[in-house]
């Protein structure tokens, strides 16, 4: 009967000690709720990180994961931040944000491959998002503006020289530097296709593409 007994204590502590880790973990999420309203982002990740910890078999706390991504953006985690939304996105919660801040996240951490696999992902899900459009619409608007600049600031100076007399427009030299500028202009030109396939209406990225069309075939 005494063996019976400590048997019987025994097992309840193990419920009981079960049960004071799942209050701990909801107590944790509570208190980072309390310093996420505060706008103490460091705070709140480091207790929803602990509260994810310790969560159990329970199912994961949805809105505490994109929380948890949300305090490490705005603390520059962004390495972790992409971790926790894209755990979000896994969750099905509050999808079409979490693919936004992912992409930002990893833009921001130097991850321009994963930015661009992000948001076409997130295109592929939810094609009508203009957000998402106009975010790697202006990526590529970038990319390619960095490659025209390159090609018209290699033509400016190819003028300048011709001006001072270092060569003239029938020389190699001449010929050689707007060569190298057709160049630049022809790797922007794929982006400009891109950033219009994705918002056709973008009269930069028109403009841009013209410019760099002419360039190429003056």
């Amino acid at each position: 009967m005494k063996r019976l007994f400590l048997l019987t204590v025994f097992c309840l502590g193990l419920v009981f000690a079960g049960s004071a880790q799942d209050v701990d973990a909801v107590q944790l999420k509570n208190d980072g709720n309390d310093a996420l309203r505060a706008k103490d982002y460091k705070k709140a990740l480091e207790l929803f990180e602990k509260s994810l910890a310790n969560w159990g078999d329970e199912e994961q706390d949805k809105a505490m994961v994109y929380n948890a991504g949300y305090c490490a953006y705005k603390v520059k985690n962004f390495e972790k931040a992409a971790e926790y939304f894209g755990q979000s996105i896994e969750n099905n919660y509050k999808t079409s944000t979490a693919y936004l801040y992912k992409a930002n996240a990893q833009r921001q951490a130097g991850d321009e491959a994963g930015f661009v696999e992000t948001l076409e992902a997130g295109m592929a899900s939810n094609p009508n998002d203009m957000k998402m459009k106009d975010m790697l619409s202006t990526f590529y608007l970038k990319e390619g503006n960095a490659f025209y600049k390159k090609g018209a600031e290699i033509l400016k100076q190819a003028a300048t020289d011709v001006a001072a007399g270092k060569f003239t427009t029938n020389d190699d030299q001449y010929k050689a530097a707007t060569s190298e500028a057709r160049d630049e202009f022809k790797k922007a030109l794929p982006y400009f296709d891109k950033a219009l396939k994705l918002t056709p209406n973008d009269d930069t990225a028109k403009q841009l593409k013209a410019a760099a069309t002419q360039a190429i075939n003056g």
